[in-house]
């Protein structure tokens, strides 16, 4: 059965990243909850996608120029009594809540001490590594994250995933675990924008470096039957999605022809599903292209480079 994992808890129905939508999709029985890092002045790991708070909170700061004690007097828009989650709340949630683990997407632009002060957290509240070496999935976006967890030791024997939209940076990953040759420190997985795993690149390149360093193949953020209807003839391990009772309802019917190792199907281009198909195809490569070619890091005016207005957009949008 594919996992199915509930991104930023229960986003689809929920407010993202709150008590009440890690509390719905736990009683939903979904086995792993996806959740977002950040950290603020002072060093408080908080739980927050943006790295600002006014898309769901009343005031709109930036949370790495602001201590904890003001961010935590902000009231959220949706639910009144919520307050931010610092990380010892969300690990006392887990503990509390044994059958789940987390996924943390740590985002690239905090500082890597964010890797020391989750690792103590989890120590002061339950001393046994083992344990949370079992609760908890590391993502991290950034190579030089992972290098830096092998050398400090945090992430020894723990489950850590690569999040990415590019493939190539999957590959820099895969690669630099295989010359590793250390199973404490094994990369567990990847974590791949869905459109990506369409591509002949991902099916004829990745695939075979997939199975052969048994890579778990992540994807985000799967929310429509039809593409899910991909899924089939895919190495998929796990799918990343808004609403995981109604994803997990349909990827139990797709489960036989996943079984049966049904081919992966493309749609004929003169289709309408083939024109969307090629068509998300074609913009994933662009976007690609423009976020990680050497040509479009060249600065510009005012400094900025295509690669960072381009990740600013998508950024603004929510969509990394």
């Amino acid at each position: 059965m594919v996992e199915i994992v509930g991104h930023r808890a229960f986003a689809g129905k929920y407010p993202e990243n709150t008590l009440e939508a890690f509390n719905k999709a736990y009683e939903a029985g979904t086995p792993i909850l996806e959740t977002d890092l950040q950290m603020t002045k002072d060093g408080i790991v908080i739980v927050n996608h943006d790295g600002t708070t006014g898309r769901m909170w009343n005031h709109d700061y930036v949370i790495a120029e602001e201590d904890f004690e003001t961010l935590s007097t902000l009231q959220h828009k949706i639910l009144s009594q919520e307050k931010f989650m610092n990380i010892d709340d969300l690990l006392n949630w887990a503990i509390l809540h044994p059958n789940c683990k987390l996924m943390l997407d740590i985002k690239f632009d905090n500082d890597k001490i964010l890797l020391h002060k989750v690792h103590s957290a989890m120590l002061n509240l339950n001393n046994d590594i083992t344990y949370w070496q079992k609760r908890i999935i590391w993502g991290v976006w950034s190579l030089e994250w992972y290098q830096y967890g092998v050398t400090t030791a945090i992430l020894k024997n723990f489950n850590v995933i690569v999040i990415t939209m590019s493939l190539e940076v999957a590959e820099n990953f895969i690669n630099y675990s295989a010359n590793l040759n250390d199973s404490d420190y094994a990369l567990f997985g990847i974590s791949l924008l869905y459109v990506s795993s369409w591509t002949k690149k991902f099916r004829d390149h990745l695939v075979p470096l997939i199975n052969k360093y048994n890579i778990h193949v992540f994807l985000w953020t799967v929310n429509k039957q039809i593409d899910m209807d991909y899924l089939v003839g895919l190495p998929i391990y796990g799918i990343i999605t808004d609403d995981p009772v109604s994803t997990t309802a349909y990827v139990r019917l797709l489960q036989e022809k996943i079984t049966k190792k049904t081919p992966f199907n493309i749609p004929q281009m003169v289709t309408r599903e083939g024109i969307r198909f090629y068509s998300f195809c074609i913009i994933y490569d662009i976007i690609d292209q423009v976020l990680h070619s050497g040509w479009a890091h060249t600065q510009l005016l005012f400094g900025y480079s295509v690669s960072k207005i381009t990740y600013t957009v998508l950024k603004a949008i929510h969509f990394m």
